[in-house]
């Protein structure tokens, strides 16, 4: 085909609609183009033909409606590719001005890659309709689906790519609109009573004692107590400092970073009856130097998560005969603690690290003890209520 055969053939036919901003015009295949002006004043074709001038018509008013109300979007923003726009996601992130951490950054490639890019990697941003990812949740919610928590928890990523990329001005608006999809169900944990967690640090080897009595008092989690430094213990003054928190990260093995939030830096202060048990593990376990790790291993080399729960936690566990016990419930036993003797909520959040109420709410249990204890006060508030009326009218 020659030059001005292609020119010829690409040429509009007759039936053109012009207007002083944009127009619609029919292609030799039958089908009607649009063509306007941007914000920018530049001439553009709208990514897609239409079967009817009516259509095509319909189409160039929208155009122009959303350049008024500033909901355009450019036809080749809207054509990157979600697989290609997540990874940028990723690298530029920011929550409360900070980048994602490793670990989570490694969560998220996961889930993208298992349960998000198969389906959704190489379509472009302006084609993930409500409609598919209607269709993409259910079968992430059906029977061969990851579970509920898992499926919350990967709708809510994808919400949040694509609300960037509104925000981004690939998008009009965001596809995901299902009700209710990225909300986790609540499920209660079994709660891990004082009586049980002190039996199980009594019956861990006696190199890990001290950590699992350091979480049921003070409340830390695994990756900070995992990440305390011999100078990030101070019995002196009765104050832990935590400054870091350590990750299992997949592709990249262990990796200290700062806390999970910026609420996470802090200090904790120790309760009495625990300094000596501090000072005592310094003492036989601790390795050397002020940088040397506080829960070291046998050759000093830091605490590692898979390794404690197969040969620390989970034999205790058995031993004792409990099950459904994770290491984390340590942290509700530990607020539990801290509600039973008159913590206020902002009180536990400082304690744990938490940046919102609801998160420190979250392991606030009911005590029995703390129950009665209550019914008994209501019961003297009842008795004095009805005393002093007596004593008035006798």
């Amino acid at each position: 085909m020659t030059t001005a055969t292609a020119q010829t053939k690409d040429r509009p036919t007759r039936g053109r609609s012009r207007s002083p901003w944009g127009n619609v015009r029919k292609l030799p295949s039958g089908r009607w183009q649009v063509r306007y002006r941007d914000a920018d004043g530049r001439q553009v074709n709208d990514s897609q033909t239409y079967a009817t001038k009516r259509e095509a018509l319909d189409r160039l008013a929208q155009l122009r409606t959303q350049l008024r109300l500033g909901g355009y979007v450019d036809p080749k923003a809207g054509a990157v590719r979600f697989g290609t726009y997540a990874e940028q996601w990723l690298t530029t992130r920011r929550v409360k001005g900070r980048p994602l951490s490793a670990g989570t950054v490694a969560l998220y490639r996961h889930q993208l890659d298992r349960h998000i890019l198969p389906t959704f990697g190489r379509l472009e941003l302006q084609k993930i309709s409500r409609e598919r990812v209607r269709v993409w949740h259910a079968g992430l919610i059906g029977s061969d689906g990851p579970g509920a928590s898992t499926s919350a928890k990967v709708y809510r990523l994808v919400r949040a790519i694509l609300t960037t990329a509104v925000e981004d001005g690939h998008l009009v608006s965001n596809p995901c609109q299902i009700r209710g999809a990225g909300q986790e169900p609540a499920a209660e944990r079994p709660e891990l009573s004082l009586p049980d967690a002190l039996s199980i640090a009594e019956a861990v080897p006696a190199r890990w004692r001290c950590a699992v009595l350091t979480a049921v008092w003070c409340g830390l989690r695994f990756g900070e107590l995992a990440a305390l430094t011999r100078a990030d213990v101070d019995t002196l003054h009765g104050v832990l400092h935590v400054r870091a928190s350590a990750t299992q990260v997949r592709g990249y093995g262990r990796v200290i970073g700062r806390p999970k939030s910026a609420a996470g830096a802090r200090m904790v202060a120790i309760p009495p009856h625990l300094v000596p048990e501090l000072e005592a593990h310094a003492a036989a376990y601790s390795a050397p130097g002020a940088t040397g790790w506080f829960f070291a291993g046998t050759k000093g080399g830091p605490l590692q998560s898979a390794n404690f729960g197969a040969k620390v936690w989970r034999p205790a566990l058995t031993s004792l005969g409990l099950t459904g016990t994770h290491f984390h419930d340590t942290r509700a036993t530990s607020a539990t603690l801290a509600a039973v003797h008159g913590a206020t909520t902002r009180e536990l959040m400082r304690r744990l690290g938490h940046s919102t109420p609801s998160m420190a709410m979250r392991y606030q249990r009911a005590s029995d003890d703390r129950d009665a204890a209550l019914a008994e006060l209501m019961s003297q508030r009842a008795t004095m209520a009805t005393v002093i009326p007596l004593e008035r009218g006798a």
